[in-house]
């Protein structure tokens, strides 16, 4: 075997053929092969093939049998050749895939085997040559089964028509076989691909160099190269679940990649190329180059040649992501996701050429710049970051770096903003920021509270609050706190200097070492005059001191900042993107736990947002709230007793100076957690004990009156949601009525109202009617409440409307507790002074009680027969039954609607009767009038008695439309009286408010003219009365109870009111008007700028009819209003500043219009408008409002390529104007100056 021939690997299979390229000297194939098995065929002749091939007892049979390798032979013919008649199917290729590469591995164990035998050199060479064709054979069909693409499965002619209809698969697209479940392009599955790799792999092995000898084939290290670079490309290869196969490919890359380089022929730089054009062509391919780099950085495969090949790697891509990438999107990210993975996995390339990949931050395209910052971060954190003390060389290295991307929180693009500022997040967390850069970091980011977009915005605040969070300061970082901290601190540390000077000077010293690093020149050298400042020699306790003064100068610097972000958190709340307000709620909450300075104000403002529409928000709310009340003590080591008092403690913080809507709020919130398990536990029965125990003043005797009034009404709330823990405590809750432990009429009102809430109870009874008051304790504490003499009246009206309620929610009839209450106290009006005011409030507030109880009984029994109604089945047919009453059925005396009509009936008969002669209320309904007939200068010293008489005329007005008609001229006079005090002026409003509900047609008459009676108040000398007033309006406007579309003005002139609070009313009345007038808005318009031009200044007007204007939608709608504003221009007059002021709030109006159309164009420049304005043109504001028309109408509309269609006409319209305002000019200055000519020349004539 001497002259045996040796298999070379071909550029393709073809030139096995060809002697030509072949040579004599080398193996080749004598007679051409043509490929002609039958699809169905392939996997049985293979079988065959293989079975041969086991059978031979020499494993280089596939090189000693030609006829072995000619039929395998034929098979990657066909496969190179897709023009072929008849296609390798998938089967064959798996086929040929397992069974050689189980040939291959079986051969290298044998070559490893007698090589280790023949370790002294005596190796057969006739015998290399057939194991190293033999291997170099497996390697050359190997390679081409990867190298190929498997057909698409076809329907095969044979089949009978129903078996291919039966057996017809859908054609997949290329896209659709990348993705297949374990197959690549090749049509080989996973395991086979992964048996092969793991065979190419042994053959590069160092354990086989005597197989090789100095060096592996060139051609063959190609080949494989084409390979390995083929398969990256595919994602079935490197994504998903390929782990196995991507890992044996970047091992088989760095194996090639070894020989290769020890040939010498290639450089590094140029054998990286292919490699760098396919990442950027393909993101399986930059993925595989992450795995290819970490691969190369492990101990195992590691050396110069693999070291050099990473670093040109490397620098190609920096090279290509600086250069190559711009404008193309898919590029840049492929190239920034392969920067990215590199610095997670492998941070020590990372570090290694850091300076190569941190210049490519100045690339073109963002997501580079992105990746750059990534690999900043993943170093600091990975390499800079830790328990083991660095070097200087180290930290100023780490400093640099994080200066980089300090500096990238004000890139241009946001999404490089918003992708530093949550790398900064990460570093946060990791605590790899020195505290050096704690303040610039955190000063950075606060700036970008205000950036223009949202995700930027969101991010910053998610990283302020980490920053606070993992601050070093303290957990309290209240900014008075700090503030005398640092006073002591100063006064101690002077104290222990010589001088100010000495002391200024080490403090100076000391702040330059916290004070991030910069870059100074290492060749610095003192000039001739310079002298080097003598450096302080400071003591242990000096250093310690100014140390300490530094360190609260820090913290009061941080809490500032964090001040501010709170501020800007609380504006964003009010944002229209809801990340904005989520984001800003979670900051708020961190503000909370750190005791930020008005971070309970901002608290309050997001309590508020519970009523807001958005179920995000409310859930939002509802997490801060149990985060603040509750998970804050939660996380404590103490008893639950403990925490949830703490908890009780700081929710009546909050709530200690609360308005009514804050209230609310944490009522609303209450029943949320409610609804929610996890959140209803921690409203526990311990949790309620807390709060009692700081009501009643058992559990801290300390408490504040205020506190415990806040505590009652909390527990008001929680035995709202939960009656059967009220049940549980109502012996407790009456022993402390009846006990003289608290004379605090407000506390007795919130206990009289969470007695109130059993009537929640499903299963509760009534008190019934026959029970005396004495005979029930609950009812007794009641009576005795109300009927009592007071002292205080104010707290006493608070605590007989607690007690009145609940006379209503738990007497079965409470209307004779009401009598015998009214009686008693109409018997000791002569002896008591505030009697009468007692019996004014009991008498307009049981009225009123009793008519929401006959409504409440109504609609019961009007939903009980519409219940029913529906439940019963209609009767098919009356005749049917022969116990009913067709005479009734005919008169409808049975039906649905009878009873239903009976009840209504009925109820208003009981409406009727609460102010009819006989009952209680119509018999002192004599004093209410009586008391309101009188002047106001007899109630000076009796101010409430007045409230309560002209309350209790409103609410028996409200009851009685008789009663209402009677008294409606006396009503409006007390409201017109000018003496009259503002508390009654604005309970009247709010009186005549409800009336306009009740009884919409007895007071229409009075609410037509705008300068008398209701309208009057909205020029009140007093602002509390212009603010109720204002209020009132607006909702009886937009609820569409009062009508005063022809005098608007009245309420949207109060946009210039000097109070800020009536001005903001004022206009938010405005907005909400316009969006649900947004059909009839230019009606509104032109009528209300004749009105407001005199009325109020200009730059307020602008504010109010802007928000009309922006509702101004539709070419018709645009046009009508443009016709209509044009034909309020009024003659031309240089005196006239009413004329002059009138004409330019019509061209403001004009401004703030939409040109996006023609017709809105043509309606403007048409001769009769234009007609209309002209003479105004001369005004400069009036000429400048037309020009920044015509300017907005070229930059917006209809467009045919880059340009307008009409803009010709817009700029003859725009020069017309401008030669007319000249002209105009002229033409009245030359009869100015003749008219004085001619007044001079009549002087001089006259002796």
């Amino acid at each position: 075997m001497t002259d045996v021939l040796e298999f070379f690997v071909p550029s393709h299979a073809c030139d096995l053929e060809d002697l030509g390229k072949t040579g004599p000297n080398q193996y080749h194939i004598d007679e051409p092969c043509e490929f002609d098995v039958h699809p169905r065929q392939q996997v049985d002749d293979l079988t065959r093939l293989f079975d041969c091939l086991h059978r031979e007892k020499s494993p280089t049979s596939l090189f000693s049998k030609p006829e072995l390798f000619t039929a395998l032979f034929s098979y990657i013919k066909a496969i190179e050749s897709p023009a072929t008649n008849q296609p390798v199917t998938k089967e064959a290729r798996h086929k040929i895939c397992h069974e050689v590469s189980e040939r291959l591995k079986k051969l290298l164990q044998i070559c490893q085997t007698y090589f280790r035998k023949k370790n002294d050199g005596d190796v057969n060479e006739a015998l290399l040559v057939c194991l190293r064709s033999t291997v170099k054979m497996y390697v050359f069909i190997l390679c081409n089964i990867f190298l190929s693409s498997a057909p698409i499965l076809e329907d095969d002619e044979n089949l009978s028509y129903s078996s291919q209809r039966s057996m017809r698969k859908r054609k997949r697209a290329k896209s659709e076989q990348d993705t297949g479940i374990g197959e690549d392009c090749s049509g080989v599955d996973q395991d086979g691909r992964e048996l092969a790799l793991t065979a190419l792999i042994d053959v590069c092995s160092p354990d086989l160099s005597t197989l090789w000898g100095s060096h592996i084939e060139e051609n063959m290290l190609n080949l494989m190269l084409r390979m390995v670079l083929h398969m990256v490309t595919q994602k079935a290869n490197v994504q998903n679940d390929a782990q196995p196969v991507s890992g044996a490919l970047a091992v088989l890359l760095l194996r090639v990649c070894g020989h290769i380089m020890a040939h010498g022929s290639v450089e590094p730089c140029d054998f990286v190329l292919p490699m760098i054009e396919l990442a950027i062509k393909t993101e399986s391919a930059s993925q595989f180059l992450t795995r290819f780099v970490s691969e190369a950085e492990s101990g195992d495969i590691s050396n110069d040649s693999t070291n050099n090949i990473v670093i040109a790697l490397i620098e190609g891509m920096a090279v290509a992501a600086l250069h190559d990438v711009s404008g193309d999107a898919g590029a840049a990210k492929n190239m920034a996701l392969f920067f990215s993975e590199v610095a997670k996995r492998c941070v020590s390339v990372t570090a290694r050429m850091a300076d190569v990949i941190v210049q490519t931050i100045h690339s073109e395209s963002y997501e580079i710049r992105k990746s750059v910052v990534t690999c900043i971060t993943e170093m600091v954190i990975q390499k800079y970051t830790g328990p083991l003390p660095s070097t200087e060389n180290a930290e100023e290295t780490r400093d640099k770096y994080l200066s980089e991307i300090l500096f990238r929180i004000m890139d241009c693009n946001p999404f490089v903003r918003n992708h530093t500022i949550h790398m900064w997040e990460r570093l946060v967390e990791a605590r790899a920021v020195p505290k050096r850069f704690h303040l610039a970091v955190t000063n950075a980011i606060l700036g970008r509270l205000e950036d223009r977009n949202y995700l930027v915005r969101d991010s910053a605040l998610q990283v302020i609050a980490s920053i606070l969070r993992k601050n070093w300061f303290g957990h309290v970082l209240s900014s008075s706190l700090v503030r005398d901290k640092l006073e002591e601190s100063r006064i101690a540390a002077v104290n222990m200097f010589d001088s100010d000077e000495v002391y200024k000077k080490g403090l100076e010293e000391l702040k330059s070492t916290c004070r991030p690093v910069e870059a100074q020149a290492s060749d610095f050298i003192c000039g001739p005059g310079e002298t080097i400042t003598d450096v302080v020699q400071l003591s242990e306790e000096q250093n310690s001191m100014l140390n300490r003064v530094i360190f609260y100068e820090k913290a009061l610097e941080f809490a500032e900042l964090i001040k501010r972000a709170l501020g800007h958190a609380t504006t964003l709340l009010d944002s229209q993107t809801e990340r904005d307000a989520i984001e800003a709620i979670k900051l708020i909450v961190a503000c909370n736990e750190y005791r930020i300075e008005g971070s309970e104000k901002a608290f309050l403002r997001v309590l508020v947002m519970i009523f807001e529409g958005e179920i995000k928000i409310q859930c939002a709310v509802r997490d801060a709230f149990v985060e603040v009340v509750f998970s804050a003590y939660a996380r404590t080591s103490t008893s639950s007793l403990v925490r949830n008092t703490a908890s009780a403690h700081k929710l009546i913080g909050f709530l200690r100076g609360a308005t009514e809507g804050d209230v609310s709020a944490v009522d609303r919130v209450f029943a949320l957690m409610k609804c929610n398990p996890s959140f209803s536990r921690l409203i526990s029965g311990q949790f309620m004990d807390a709060v009692w125990g700081i009501a009643d003043g058992s559990l801290d005797h300390d408490v504040s009156i205020t506190d415990r009034r806040t505590a009652m009404r909390l527990f008001v709330l929680l035995c709202k949601h939960d009656w059967r823990e009220l049940s549980a405590r109502k012996e407790t809750i009456v022993e402390f009525l009846r006990s003289d432990a608290v004379r605090d009429n407000v506390i007795l009102a919130y206990c009289l109202t969470s007695l109130a809430s059993e009537c929640q109870n499903p299963h509760y009874q009534p008190i019934p009617m026959k029970i005396e008051p004495s005979e029930h304790v609950i009812l007794n504490q009641l009576v005795i409440h109300l009927c009592r003499r007071t002292s205080t009246l104010s707290s006493w009206l608070i605590l007989a409307d607690a007690a009145v309620n609940a006379v209503h929610s738990l007497c079965e009839s409470p209307v004779l507790i009401y009598n015998y209450v009214l009686d008693y106290i109409v018997c000791r009006i002569d002896s008591d002074s505030n009697s009468l005011a007692q019996l004014f409030f009991l008498l307009g507030r049981t009225a009123l009680k009793q008519l929401v109880a006959v409504d409440c009984a109504e609609r019961q029994q009007l939903k009980r027969v519409d219940t029913e109604a529906i439940s019963q089945k209609p009767l098919s047919d009356i005749t049917s039954n022969s116990n009913a009453d067709v005479m009734h059925k005919e008169l409808g005396l049975g039906s649905h609607e009878y009873k239903r009509h009976a009840i209504q009936e009925l109820a208003q008969r009981r409406k009727n009767a609460i102010m009819s002669e006989g009952s209680v209320w119509h018999r002192y309904s004599k004093y209410v009038v009586t008391a309101c007939q009188e002047k106001p200068e007899r109630f000076e010293d009796k101010i409430l008695e007045r409230v309560c008489a002209v309350m209790a005329l409103s609410e028996l007005m409200v009851v009685s439309d008789g009663f209402c008609s009677q008294n409606l001229d006396l009503l409006f006079a007390i409201v017109s009286e000018k003496r009259e005090s503002w508390v009654v002026k604005t309970n009247s409003v709010i009186a005549l408010g409800d009336l306009a509900c009740v009884h919409p047609n007895l007071l229409a008459p009075y609410l037509k003219v705008p300068t008398t009676g209701f309208f009057k108040l909205l020029n009140d000398d007093d602002l509390r009365v212009r603010a109720v007033t204002i209020q009132v309006c607006s909702h009886l406007v937009l609820g569409e109870m009062l009508r005063i579309r022809d005098h608007l003005y009245t309420i949207v002139k109060l946009v210039a009111d000097p109070d800020e609070a009536i001005a903001n009313n004022a206009l938010l009345f405005v907005q909400n008007l316009a969006m649900k007038e947004k059909e009839k808005t230019g009606n509104l318009i032109p009528p209300l700028v004749a009105q407001l031009s005199q009325s109020i200044p200009f730059d307020r007007f602008q504010v109010a009819m802007r928000s009309l204007l922006e509702r101004v939608e539709g070419d018709k709608p645009t046009e009508s209003l443009i016709e209509r504003l044009c034909q309020r221009f009024e003659p031309y007059s240089e005196r006239g500043k009413r004329k002059r002021q009138m004409a330019r709030n019509l061209a403001f109006c004009l401004n703030e219009l939409t040109y996006a159309t023609e017709r809105s164009i043509k309606k403007i420049t048409s001769e009769a408008c234009y007609g209309q304005y002209k003479q105004w043109l001369r005004d400069e504001v009036v000429l400048d409002y037309f020009k920044n028309i015509a300017g907005k109408a070229k930059r917006v509309g209809q467009r045919i390529g880059n340009e307008r269609r009409d803009k010709a006409a817009i700029e003859e319209w725009e020069a017309r104007m401008q030669a007319d305002s000249r002209g105009l000019e002229a033409g009245y200055e030359e009869t100015r100056s003749d008219a004085s000519n001619r007044d001079a020349g009549e002087a001089e004539a006259t002796p």
